[in-house]
């Protein structure tokens, strides 16, 4: 069996017409008919029944056509990855990744890229969502790893992790210095009355709450606005109000004592981490190849139970 003969096969099966298919692969009816007729000798049965408006597929040749576009789909992909292998992926990738997640996350980029790929040389940026979001937009940075990233012309997003928030609150009372009592959980509702700080728009969180409390019909109660974790966590800890985040960020706190993570009975309380490709074409082979370790090193994290109560939702090869 010729891999021509598959790819003819297929083409006229898709298009349901001898005429078509030859026209579509540029070669001659003819040799066309040759390549299916002798594919149909190898196996010993019609694959296709000609009729006066073209041709329909027989039982063999259903079973046939799934198989054979998997097949060809592969060998496309191998043909792919061997032509990015002999380009030799090489020059700037410019990286932007969170502030909470890059400690972790770019030590391995930066090591497994100097052993594997040292062609590539990398730059990185650190800063939240909304100024990564802008640096991709403007073309300052090829591969960003951000939370709920809205979608752009000049960029692909492809989400990988869904990672519930909590109301994070003191774990002693202001007044009394006690162990805090807090609900099990809380609901969109108590947004409207639990003492907030929140940072900034266009954050990703302070976006997030806006849209699921206008859903509601209340109004948050942000006391103070602060686009700073690390400063949100100290003003937390003071008891002077609660903030929405990830328990992932603030688990040193939270397992000493000092603050509570409080979960939200709605499901709909979760940020997604995604990784986002620039779409410049003059460096596709480059770029993907180093979304590719981002990707994969996220996944190793995620396994090892980096990220709490978190779901992957990327492809499920890479988990």
């Amino acid at each position: 069996m010729q891999f021509e003969d598959l790819q003819a096969f297929v083409t006229v099966a898709r298009l349901r017409s001898f005429s078509a298919a030859a026209g579509s692969l540029r070669v001659a009816q003819s040799s066309l008919s040759k390549r299916v007729q002798r594919l149909e000798h190898h196996f010993g049965v019609a694959l296709l029944k000609r009729h006066a408006r073209g041709v329909a597929l027989t039982g063999p040749g259903t079973v046939l056509l799934a198989r054979a576009e998997r097949l060809i789909a592969e060998l496309e992909d191998v043909e792919r990855d061997v032509r990015g292998v002999l380009q030799q992926a090489a020059g700037t990738v410019r990286l932007a990744l969170p502030p909470a997640t890059s400690p972790a996350l770019a030590p391995r980029i930066f090591e497994q890229c100097e052993l594997l790929h040292p062609g590539i040389r990398l730059q990185l940026r650190e800063s939240t969502t909304d100024n990564i979001h802008g640096w991709l937009t403007e073309g300052e940075v090829d591969i960003a790893l951000m939370y709920n990233p809205e979608y752009g012309v000049n960029f692909e997003i492809h989400p990988l992790i869904l990672e519930p928030l909590f109301v994070i609150a003191p774990a002693l009372d202001r007044g009394t210095g006690e162990r805090a009592s807090h609900p099990d959980t809380y609901s969109l509702r108590d947004l409207a009355t639990l003492p907030l700080i929140l940072p900034r728009r266009p954050h990703s969180i302070r976006v997030l709450v806006e849209r699921l409390c206008a859903a509601e019909g209340i109004h948050p109660n942000i006391l103070y606005e602060i686009d700073s974790i690390r400063s949100t966590r100290g003003i937390v800890e003071r008891g002077l109000g609660c903030t929405l985040f990830s328990r992932t960020w603030l688990s040193e706190a939270i397992e000493a004592g000092r603050l509570c993570a409080i979960p939200f009975s709605s499901a709909l309380v979760n940020w997604k981490l995604c990784v986002a490709q620039t779409r410049r074409e003059d460096a596709s082979v480059t770029i993907g190849t180093v979304r590719r370790l981002v990707e994969a090193n996220v996944a190793e994290l995620f396994a090892d139970g980096f990220w709490h109560d978190a779901r992957w939702i990327g492809d499920a090869s890479e988990h």
